[in-house]
């Protein structure tokens, strides 16, 4: 090899690299699964509806279609009404799901159903990182113990939920 053909290496990388996109499309489907624990504040908001002011924390596994398991920690602030009389609640939430320092993903969750068991979606909005730009949409359903402790709390007590489980089927991300 020439002097001038080693010389002229590091030009073709450079222009490999400008030409070659730095991060490429990608479309998927995952399962995703998040036991989590939780805590905040229960309020009475009327004569027959409490309010939980609160956050989840715990780690997502998100297992691909080829089986490949990840983790990432997330972070969910939230609020949610709770109708004592009827049983019926309703749900809505944002998330920090943190893979690294880096790469960071922020999604919303809404939900309705009975007090303990809320189905609803779970959106992808916007990430840092190689996620910038994400979106995507799969159905989401919480089962929480909350119900048992929302009956017994006064209205501005401190509530720690000992555990809960958050499902999010067929989430079908894109990232651009």
């Amino acid at each position: 090899m020439s002097v001038k053909s080693i010389s002229l290496l590091p030009l073709v990388a450079l222009l490999l690299l400008a030409v070659s996109p730095a991060h490429a499309a990608e479309k998927g489907t995952v399962q995703a699964a998040i036991p989590w624990e939780g805590n905040g504040r229960v309020f009475q908001v009327n004569t027959t509806t409490v309010q939980f002011l609160g956050a989840l924390s715990g780690v997502m596994y998100i297992e691909t279609a080829k089986g490949d398991m990840n983790e990432a920690f997330v972070q969910c602030p939230i609020v949610q009404l709770l109708d004592i009389e009827s049983g019926a609640t309703e749900a809505t939430g944002h998330c920090e799901i943190t893979i690294s320092p880096e790469s960071i993903v922020y999604a919303r969750m809404t939900c309705n159903g009975r007090v303990g068991d809320c189905t609803g979606k779970f959106t992808l909005i916007d990430g840092e990182g190689e996620y910038v730009g994400i979106t995507g949409e799969g159905g989401l359903r919480v089962r929480s113990p909350l119900h048992a402790l929302a009956n017994d709390q006064a209205s501005g007590e401190v509530v720690r939920v000992a555990a809960g489980l958050a499902i999010i089927k067929d989430l079908k991300y894109n990232v651009p």
